[in-house]
């Protein structure tokens, strides 16, 4: 009977519910009766003693019970001391109303302000609770501003979406992830574990355990390693149930340890990975503008092609964006051709350009082509300079380099480009090493790490729930059945 007290303290969150709906319908009812007095109201319910007697009983008794076993749970829980001490107090205040409320029911003068003492306290109990289990902000979290300043209150947390230039990668970029998804349980007002993650300063200092991240080692990062667990596991971070960390929350948070876990620095003065750069562009006021509008660019592009001899199509019946083919006017398309696409550029997601005359300096046009997805180059005069201006060019997907001038060197101009996936190499320069050790660098290992874990999990969920009713169909493709076995006549060898 050693968990006795533990176990019964964890009914606390169960039958805290029911003091509160008790009292409050009780408050209700009260005021309907009172109500019910004038003319306009005689409609509605007046309570008898006999109902009010047994509402209070029941109240009384669940509050009395509720209070025992909110005792019993912080003598378990890693909460705030002070924050516990004043909703352990303002629990047994109510309970104690409550009985007090329940003796004096029989006295109007006494009942009415004992009953709005109790509500009081009930409130004040709940919103401590609240603060414990939630956050001391819960409640204002998401409020409106315009109604936080017409309470008069602060609301928060604060936006701190801001572009690179200004963004420090602690407080705008780690700490919004663990205040969305941890400092629930590892806050102030409660640590589990003895671990608060709501300030840099709590989240060196660690937990009852040790430290819990150490910079530049991922396997040495407890918190790291929990929140990788898979999701059944029984020490994987957030629990079940909780909002689970995004797999964009999980990268950033890897590169943030990789990266020596700094606290003050800027994200501008930091090396980002690809995947983690285009994670956030997102975040941090990189958000793409508005689309270009289609028939302005469908009418534009129809002049352009007809003057230039090339093609453009629309890549979608209903939606903006374009596909440029450049190559029927080959060597007749130069450096001055690609730069008359800019009134169409930033609806431009493929552009074919092979086999055209465009040189490393034509390159340049495509700096307003921020939407661009694919670009054939091949067996053009584009060489490694030319590579350094496609830095700009987030969004490619697939590039064409073939029967190029482009060399290993080039090659690391071609890192900034995070969905960059597919790399048409043949009759360059470039050697395998080179090819590889650059898809190396476009991906993130832990990442793909993460979602075969995630294939595996399933595929065994899949597998479990399998079901084989096989009557037989197996045998039927031998339809003679093998011979029956007969034991030896007498005399006969087996």
């Amino acid at each position: 009977m050693e968990n006795l007290g533990p176990f019964l303290g964890h009914l606390h969150p169960v039958l805290v519910h029911l003091p509160i709906g008790i009292f409050l319908l009780l408050g209700v009812l009260e005021t309907a009766g009172l109500a019910s007095r004038a003319k306009i109201f005689s409609w509605l319910p007046a309570i008898t003693r006999g109902q009010r007697t047994l509402i209070l009983a029941i109240g009384a008794a669940v509050s009395v019970l509720t209070a025992a076993m909110g005792w019993l749970l912080a003598r378990s829980g890693d909460y705030d001391p002070a924050l516990v001490n004043w909703h352990r107090w303002l629990g047994v205040a109510t309970a104690g109303a409550a009985v007090v409320l329940l003796v004096v029911s029989r006295w109007r003068r006494l009942y009415g302000p004992a009953l709005v003492a109790t509500l009081v306290l009930l409130v004040m109990a709940g919103d401590a609770g609240g603060r414990i289990t939630h956050g001391s902000d819960y409640l204002t979290s998401r409020m409106p501003r315009s109604i936080g300043r017409l309470l008069g209150i602060s609301v928060g947390p604060v936006d701190r979406t801001v572009p690179f230039d200004r963004a420090a990668v602690f407080a705008d970029v780690v700490q919004p992830i663990l205040r969305d998804r941890c400092i629930s349980c590892h806050g102030a007002a409660k640590n589990n574990g003895g671990l608060r993650l709501d300030s840099w300063e709590m989240l060196a200092k660690g937990g009852k355990h040790g430290p819990v991240i150490k910079p530049g080692n991922l396997a040495a990062s407890p918190l790291l390693l929990r929140v990788d667990l898979p999701s059944d596991a029984k020490e994987h971070m957030p629990p079940v149930g909780k909002p689970q960390l995004a797999d964009d929350d999980l990268t950033v948070l890897d590169w943030w340890v990789l990266a020596g876990a700094p606290s003050d620095k800027p994200v501008a003065s930091l090396a980002l990975p690809p995947v983690v750069s285009e994670v956030l562009e997102a975040r941090l006021g990189g958000a793409a503008g508005p689309p270009p509008d289609r028939a302005a660019t469908l009418a534009a592009a129809a002049q352009i092609a007809e003057k230039l001899g090339i093609m453009v199509r629309a890549l979608s019946p209903d939606g903006p964006w374009i596909e440029v083919n450049a190559r029927p006017a080959g060597a007749a398309f130069g450096d001055r051709e690609l730069a008359l696409l800019a009134p169409v550029a930033p609806a431009v997601q493929w552009l074919d350009l092979g086999t055209t005359a465009i040189t490393d300096k034509g390159l340049a046009a495509l700096a307003p082509m921020r939407a661009l997805q694919r670009l054939h180059l091949d067996q053009t005069k584009v060489t490694d300079a030319g590579l350094a201006r496609l830095s700009g060019l987030r969004r490619i997907e697939y590039l064409n380099l073939r029967g190029t001038a482009v060399t290993d060197k080039g090659l690391p101009a071609l890192r900034s480009l995070p969905r960059l996936r597919s790399l048409y190499l043949w009759q360059t320069a470039v050697t395998p090493g080179a090819a590889k050790e650059l898809g190396e660098t476009l991906v993130d290992a832990r990442r793909i790490a993460r979602w075969k874990n995630e294939q595996a999990e399933l595929e065994r969920q899949v597998q479990a729930e399998h079901f084989d009713g096989n009557t037989g169909e197996s045998f039927k493709s031998d339809p003679t059945p093998p011979p029956a076995s007969t034991p030896p006549k007498p005399g006969q060898t087996p």
